[in-house]
């Protein structure tokens, strides 16, 4: 637990020195869900605007509510993916392989990396936070509350991902093309930009393999009423499987790969 909190330490302390990267933080949901909305009230324009009722079972009007939640929700999965970003500074920085030889964990490390960029995420958010409640009609406590733990859940589902890149990273050196293929594609084919079902079929099967795509679905339902993609119970369970079941098998995708990366005398092992 002491490594835990000595990265959580030193993520703070690193991030202090670069405030930037909690604006960017804060600005993020707008980026994501004005561009979008600016789409639907074209499409409103043109005539077309039964595609977002269709695709969401939602007024137009809440389209900007049901972006906003995508773009908050994403904020927190780049923070789970950054893992394998900070094995890669590590191992740039000549830093990693002393790290790795104390007494604390990797997984201690690498939960130490993350937790600090998730609280960062959730102290920068309060603002975009404070405006969805706005924007939203009133709801009881309990379906916000509900939120926060199908969040939680389906961030355990988004460390299987993360673990497995961090094992690429050791395994190829170079993690970070993709990382950003990933990060760059994942919201589109995830539903985060837009509603999952309005893509063409054959892309929004891809879709339908990443957690976050639940993730981020359930949420819009307990916060806006949005139709789910299954039958909300089902969904759930979904979420649940994966958050324990990904994790762990990434897990052991990171640690093979750290073991081919040692016999292959890569990432300097």
């Amino acid at each position: 637990m002491k490594a835990v909190w000595a990265m959580l330490y030193t993520t703070f302390r690193t991030l202090s020195r670069y405030p930037t990267q909690y604006l960017s933080g804060s600005v993020g949901p707008f980026l994501w869900a004005i561009p979008t909305l600016l789409l639907i009230q074209y499409a409103n324009r043109s005539g077309l605007e039964n595609g977002f009722t269709n695709a969401t079972g939602l007024d137009p009007r809440l389209a900007l509510s049901y972006l906003f939640i995508g773009g908050l929700y994403w904020n927190y999965v780049e923070g789970v993916w950054s893992v394998a970003l900070s094995v890669r500074q590590n191992f740039l920085a000549g830093t990693l392989e002393a790290l790795w030889v104390t007494q604390a964990s990797r997984i201690s490390l690498i939960m130490g990396w993350s937790l600090g960029r998730l609280i960062g995420i959730t102290a920068n958010s309060a603002v975009a936070v404070v405006i969805l409640v706005i924007l939203t009609p009133p709801l009881p406590i309990v379906s916000w509350l509900s939120a926060i733990v199908v969040l939680v859940i389906s961030l355990m589902a988004a460390y299987g991902f993360a673990f497995f890149l961090a094992g690429l990273s050791l395994r190829y050196k170079d993690d970070g093309s993709i990382v950003s293929m990933l990060g760059n594609a994942a919201p589109l084919l995830g539903g985060v930009i837009f509603p999952i079902t309005m893509l063409p079929l054959p892309i929004r099967v891809l879709g339908y393999a990443f957690p976050f795509t639940y993730g981020a679905d359930v949420i819009r339902g307990l916060i806006v009423g949005s139709r789910t993609l299954i039958p909300f119970p089902w969904e759930m369970a979904l979420i649940i499987a994966m958050g324990i079941l990904l994790p762990i098998i990434g897990w052991i995708s990171f640690v093979r790969l750290e073991q081919r990366a040692r016999s292959a005398g890569l990432g300097g092992f």
